[in-house]
């Protein structure tokens, strides 16, 4: 059910964004007066197709990605009647215009999809600080457990979330500046002098890298649901059970079980557990799932306890779209450092995602609600738009390219040069496609 789900809600994502991409396309393109042949969402067979006025409008087997074919003296003859209607006789700023389009539509749909979000309310947790660990930036910088962070360099942040892309927004200025309530209720700033390059392994988190954890209300280890024929079930464990030690050593909360479970992928371990009155002894061997050592159970928790850590984030339609527009501009800018590490080889390439945890993320947003899948959306519109702009041919930046060489000389540039290019072009995605599918594959097994 889970990898039907993942699949599903990949083919929407796709969907959607493909759609978005290419109607800036069509639109721009009708707009300028150029004819458009066919708009395609997907490749290969045709599943479904109909024709409106001069357009024939088509959904192919393929979901992943799709097309505006526009008339073009490139592709084929056109007839004298039509050619001030051919793609390839508009000037080059029209041209430039077209292109533009689709990844600018990426652009603008994030910043549709973000003002709803901000509009209806965002729900997060409190920037509470948990537990420190020694010699870290954190406890040099003076952070204590029980600190609530306020603010990042000035700017306001009342969810975790708030900030980590703050955080992430201010690493160019060394130290940051951090505003919090101190366990005494009294407001300080203290300082984070930054060590290393976060950006070079964001994969290890922020909280790994700050050392320090955001403190969140304790779940006592109570089992609630057991799934059939997983590991916990098989090692007798039952609904109800109450976790108190694991190979001898105390487990206080439900957090502490499930890091235990996830370092031992494979390992036997000896469960001490409370069930009705008597203290039993149990082994259990987590197993690895979707690239995670899992048991197959869940926690038993009340419905409001985390109702004095939630905190709703809710704005008007105007700051909602002023938010908006700010959050694409700092994930853009972020993905833009990211990329330009990666070039230079400052940041590792694991962090290339490919169609599965694509399929992966979209699975799971999907499942925790319309608001987390819509964030999902924007992020991954984002990157489309920015992957889309990058000055390799075969790529809307690619052909961006070739109108600017155009513009500088004073003529287009070969078809000869263009074929050659794109060749190229073709061979440098075919390489980005397998180091994409090669880390979807490390992380599940």
């Amino acid at each position: 059910m889970g990898a039907l789900s993942a699949l599903l809600s990949f083919i929407v994502t796709i969907g959607i964004l493909v759609t978005v991409h290419e109607f800036g396309h069509f639109w721009v393109a009708k707009k300028l007066g150029v004819k458009v042949l066919r708009f395609s969402i997907g490749f290969g067979k045709i599943l479904k197709s109909w024709q409106r006025g001069e357009t024939q409008y088509t959904l192919c087997a393929l979901p992943f990605g799709g097309y505006v074919k526009m008339l073009d003296e490139n592709e084929a003859e056109v007839k004298a009647s039509e050619k001030h209607r051919a793609f390839n006789t508009q000037s080059v700023y029209k041209r430039i215009a077209i292109v533009v389009a689709g990844p600018a539509a990426n652009f603008i749909f994030a910043i549709f999809v973000y003002t709803f979000i901000f509009y209806v309310g965002t729900t997060g947790i409190k920037p509470i600080v948990g537990s420190i660990e020694n010699n870290s930036i954190a406890e040099h910088s003076g952070l204590q457990t029980g600190d609530q962070l306020l603010s990042v360099n000035g700017k306001k942040i009342s969810t975790i979330q708030e900030f980590s892309i703050n955080f992430i927004q201010a690493l160019e200025e060394n130290p940051l500046q951090i505003e919090v309530i101190s366990t005494t209720k009294n407001l300080k700033k203290i300082e984070l002098s930054l060590t290393g390059d976060f950006l070079a392994n964001p994969e290890q988190g922020l909280e790994k890298y700050l050392g320090f954890e955001f403190s969140l209300p304790k779940i006592k280890p109570i089992i609630d649901q057991v799934i059939s024929d997983s590991p916990a079930q098989i090692a007798g464990i039952k609904s109800n059970d109450e976790i108190l030690k694991i190979d001898g050593d105390d487990i206080n909360s439900w957090y502490e079980f499930v890091d235990t479970v996830k370092s031992n992928p494979n390992q036997k371990i000896q469960l001490t557990i409370k069930r009705n009155s008597s203290i039993i002894e149990l082994p259990l061997t987590p197993k690895i799932k979707d690239g995670v050592a899992k048991v197959g159970v869940s926690v038993l928790v009340a419905e409001n306890y985390l109702d004095e850590w939630k905190v709703i984030v809710k704005k008007n339609l105007v700051d909602s779209f002023v938010s908006a527009n700010v959050k694409v501009y700092q994930l853009t800018k972020l993905n833009l450092v990211m990329i330009k590490k990666m070039i230079l080889g400052e940041a590792s390439l694991k962090q290339i995602s490919g169609p599965v945890s694509i399929a992966d993320y979209a699975g799971k947003t999907a499942q925790v609600g319309l608001v987390s899948f819509l964030s999902f959306l924007a992020l991954i519109s984002i990157g489309l738009g920015l992957l889309n702009l990058l000055p390799i041919p075969l790529l809307d930046g690619g052909h961006l390219l070739f109108y600017l060489i155009e513009i500088l000389k004073g003529s287009p540039v070969s078809q000869m040069l263009q074929q050659i290019l794109l060749k190229f072009g073709l061979f440098f995605i075919l390489s980005l496609t397998a180091v994409a599918l090669y880390n979807d594959l490390s992380r599940l097994l």
